[in-house]
């Protein structure tokens, strides 16, 4: 590793309305080095990267990169500097080929015209400088997520870029295909090339990180060369080791009798490997989990958008064949899903139209015909009560906030009446004050016997809302405690730290 800096942040602050989400952070990147950022959710490592790559511009403080004061206005900008960021969601066109989106924007032409034979050499150069096998002409729609973060790196190589910086770079991934992943970190590491490694995973940062920068309620709590630290002392200044209070909700549910509903040796390659729980009746069952833990997909096979391949489900004694979303409704089941406007809303649609959507049989007479009148009705009730702000119940969802969309996706399912509501990051993407009301939500829909199952990957929100937490890590359930145990250590569970304290969950 170079002891040259390449990219030096001082003294970086950032605000939002109500948050200061940076507070005086400070970063450097030597040339050729493999640098971590660690935090928990929230912590502004997210804010940080945006910063860095033109997404935000920051309030204070400045960056230095390639030893010139830099502000980017936009991550094009940034990336036809030599800035690249590969995020979890990928931003790769699927019906263009592999080598199209490599070489998208930077194109070689000849008199205005497309030069292919040029990007296809330039292309297998870049091949047989790094490794690299993905056949040119090949649909990106076709490959893996693996060979498609490769696409992404390949993108950022074309530009020259100096630092890559990447986002959870392993979720979705095999053993292998992040065996694969770090190979290629390292080769772009030999050839001077940065790269700013952002994870939940530690193993992986021992790995493969040079140093470690540690993130905490916006401010910078340390950097650690990785080859002199462990993963103990990182967890202490991720989490700084202070007991979470008891969670705000004022009833804990005593679990007796038979279970509303037992999920039974879940299987579903290659996230869910073996997951068993069960849920009781009024009681809110916290699940939480990194990116890739398996805590989504059985959200969706327990909705029936997403088949297992082995285990059983049973509803209040019943074993239940849950194939489709039908099924699931008819069992009593609702999913409030992780993506609400792709698959949770229509935004196009009017306000009453989507909270009804689920519900058109109990509007509809006996032909089929729907009864607007009593659609209003409906749309009425449950927009007072979950507090829906709207300028009228034609006005398109589209055009609401976050807060308010994430409550007409609720509305929409409390009209089915569920017994069991699963909400997947409800509170994902929404204001303070929005995720207040959600918290008060489902404490009362608790407390009238709907049984909740909240998953969230924010640890701390779990201590607000959850009777009981269980922490699910690469497809098990890793660990199981209540409102009242230590933060740390669901954190622990989470990012693989329970050895000292032994195993929990079904793991075979």
């Amino acid at each position: 590793m170079s002891l040259k800096t390449l990219l030096k942040v001082e003294k970086v602050s950032k605000n939002f309305p109500g948050v200061q989400a940076l507070k005086e952070v400070d970063l450097e990147i030597a040339l050729g080095e493999v640098h971590a950022l660690l935090g928990e959710n929230g912590s502004g490592k997210s804010t940080l990267i945006k910063c860095i790559a033109g997404v935000y511009k920051r309030d204070s403080g400045r960056i230095m990169f390639q030893g010139k004061e830099i502000s980017f206005s936009s991550p094009i900008e940034a990336f036809c500097n030599g800035i690249s960021v590969i995020y979890q969601e990928r931003s790769l066109i699927p019906k263009l080929s592999v080598v199209e989106n490599v070489f998208l924007g930077a194109e070689f032409t000849k008199f205005g015209v497309l030069n292919n034979k040029s990007i296809v050499r330039k292309y297998r150069e870049l091949c047989e400088l790094y490794g690299f096998s993905l056949p040119p002409d090949e649909k990106v729609m076709n490959l893996g997520v693996a060979e498609q973060k490769i696409v992404e790196i390949m993108k950022a190589l074309v530009r020259k870029s100096q630092l890559v910086i990447m986002d959870e770079p392993t979720a979705a991934l095999s053993e292998n295909e992040v065996e694969h992943l770090f190979k290629i970190i390292r080769e772009l590491k030999s050839k001077n090339i940065s790269v700013l490694y952002i994870t939940h995973i530690l193993e992986e940062v021992f790995q493969i990180a040079d140093r470690i920068t540690v993130l905490r309620d916006g401010k910078k709590i340390g950097t650690l060369n990785a080859k002199n630290t462990t993963k103990e002392r990182v967890i202490d200044m991720m989490v700084g080791k202070v007991l979470q209070e008891s969670a705000t909700f004022s009833h804990y549910v005593k679990r007796e009798g038979k279970p509303i509903l037992a999920v039974e040796n879940l299987k579903a390659f290659p996230r869910v490997k073996n997951i068993s729980f069960n849920l009781y009746k009024g009681e809110v069952l916290g699940i939480t989990g990194l990116t890739g833990s398996g805590k989504t997909e059985v959200a969706r096979i327990l909705f029936g958008v997403e088949k297992s391949e082995a285990g059983s489900i049973y509803i209040e004694g019943k074993h239940v064949m849950i194939k489709s979303p039908n099924d699931a409704i008819r069992n009593g089941i609702a999913l409030v899903p992780e993506d609400r406007k792709n698959d949770g809303l229509v935004l196009l649609l009017e306000v009453y139209k989507n909270i009804t959507l689920a519900s058109l049989k109990r509007f509809s007479n006996k032909v089929g015909v729907l009864n607007s009148k009593e659609e209003f009705e409906g749309t009425r009730f449950y927009a007072k009560r979950l507090g829906i702000k709207f300028s009228s119940e034609y006005q398109k969802t589209m055009f609401l906030s976050g807060g308010n969309q994430q409550k007409v996706v609720l509305a929409k399912w409390l009209l089915t009446k569920p017994d069991i509501l699963i909400m997947d990051e409800p509170t994902q993407g929404i204001d303070v004050k929005a995720k207040g009301e959600i918290y008060s939500i489902v404490k009362q829909l608790a407390e009238k016997g709907v049984s909740v199952i909240f998953i969230s990957s924010d640890i701390p929100e779990m201590f607000r809302v959850a009777d009981r937490i269980l922490v699910f890590r690469e497809g098990f359930v890793e660990g199981e405690f209540t409102p009242t145990s230590p933060e740390y250590m669901v954190l622990r569970a989470a990012i693989g730290g329970l050895e000292e304290t032994g195993k929990f969950g079904n793991k075979e």
